[in-house]
């Protein structure tokens, strides 16, 4: 398989390196032609000068910058229009995900799946944060059918087939843009499927990916989506 591999960096000057490296390491066992991009989402530390370094010295590493912060959902969006390969898998730039467990998606891809998600086994974070989860993904689940009971895991393997064509209908600052992307790929007939994946609490700075603004978003999200998308009908 020839996989586009991504990851968002904000904030993580600590991790990008290992992770590129790591990811390197992986794809190079498990893929027969890999690229590895690392999009600086306009991060205020030493990530995107990192990245740039990274890109000099390793030929398959590639390094996109966002003049100002535009949110995750927008980093997503720039690694999946910036691969060129025909698989595409991304991850957080944390290291919460082992990378390592690369070819449990493999396995499904190979078994004719457009999307293959991973499914956190066990959440390295606090009551809250499952709590909130939880309510999130039965709102998914019940409002587009995707059968996914961890949409937010951030470690996804797809075809590029999935963002043919592919317009978001709004702005998104979180990576409900997948949820989109994912609900009117399975009305064209893609097929979806999740694995179990390891979570691992971080290993430096603070998340990014939570706070009561970002749930207040993902909430007028998911409600915009079931109106606009499935009752409308104009996610086509």
């Amino acid at each position: 398989m020839k996989i586009s591999f991504f990851f968002p960096a904000y904030r993580d000057e600590a991790t990008v390196e290992p992770l590129a490296l790591l990811l390197d390491e992986v794809l190079g066992a498990h893929a027969e032609e890999h690229e590895i991009i690392v999009v600086d989402d306009g991060s205020p530390d030493r990530s995107g000068a990192i990245a740039d370094r990274l890109a000099r010295e390793n030929p398959r590493i590639r390094a996109l910058h966002h003049p100002r912060n535009l949110g995750y959902g927008q980093a997503v969006l720039s690694g999946v229009r910036a691969a060129r390969l025909p698989w595409i898998a991304f991850t957080d730039g944390d290291m919460q995900y082992d990378v390592r467990e690369l070819p449990r998606l493999l396995a499904k891809a190979r078994e004719g799946y457009e999307v293959v998600a991973g499914r956190k086994e066990r959440r390295a974070e606090g009551l809250r944060r499952s709590l909130t989860s939880y309510a999130y993904n039965a709102a998914i689940r019940a409002c587009f059918g995707l059968g996914l009971h961890d949409a937010d895991c951030a470690f996804k393997l797809m075809h590029r087939s999935v963002f043919e064509g592919f317009e978001p209908s709004t702005h998104y600052h979180e990576a409900f843009v997948l949820v989109e992307a994912f609900y009117k790929a399975k009305r064209r007939g893609a097929r979806i499927a999740e694995v179990p994946v390891s979570h691992h609490p971080r290993r430096a700075g603070e998340s990014q990916s939570f706070t009561w603004r970002t749930a207040r978003r993902l909430a007028w999200n998911a409600a915009r989506g079931a109106v606009v998308g499935r009752v409308l009908g104009r996610w086509q």
